[in-house]
């Protein structure tokens, strides 16, 4: 059986969009890609992270939103970022976070289960990711 006994803060991300390209309505509901940028603090992870979120929105009000982007960390490291998430009325449900990367010392976040939550607002982007404590 699988268990997790308790989470441990990753990071916390405080961004904004910085260039919007809209899609409209596609024929399975309305794309916008937002390019963001801001900065990490808290938590194992520290630095800045820059990117794109691909965001359809169907019709049933329900976002999926798939991210690619990158984290510089304070000590120079680049970690690759994929984030697979949800959200609806602003709030950020459930993202899975997939992070690789070549330096070492990070090495040990390419396997490990990472978890988000978050809010979407019109200032800016806020997401707290927490993993698995080993």
């Amino acid at each position: 059986m699988f268990t997790i006994s308790r989470l441990e803060l990753l990071s916390s991300f405080r961004g904004k969009v910085v260039e919007r390209i809209d899609y409209r309505d596609t024929p399975i509901g309305k794309g916008v890609d937002a390019y963001f940028e801001g900065g990490l603090t808290g938590g194992v992870l520290s630095g800045k992270m820059r990117g794109v979120d691909y965001l359809l929105t169907r019709s049933d009000g329900v976002a999926e939103v798939n991210v690619r982007a990158v984290i510089v960390t304070s000590d120079g490291a680049n970690i690759s970022a994929q984030i697979s998430r949800y959200y609806r009325d602003g709030l950020i449900k459930d993202a899975h976070v997939k992070l690789l990367t070549r330096d070492e010392r990070y090495r040990w976040l390419s396997d490990k289960i990472i978890v988000g939550k978050g809010k979407s607002t019109p200032e800016g982007l806020r997401l707290t990711t927490s993993t698995s404590h080993s």
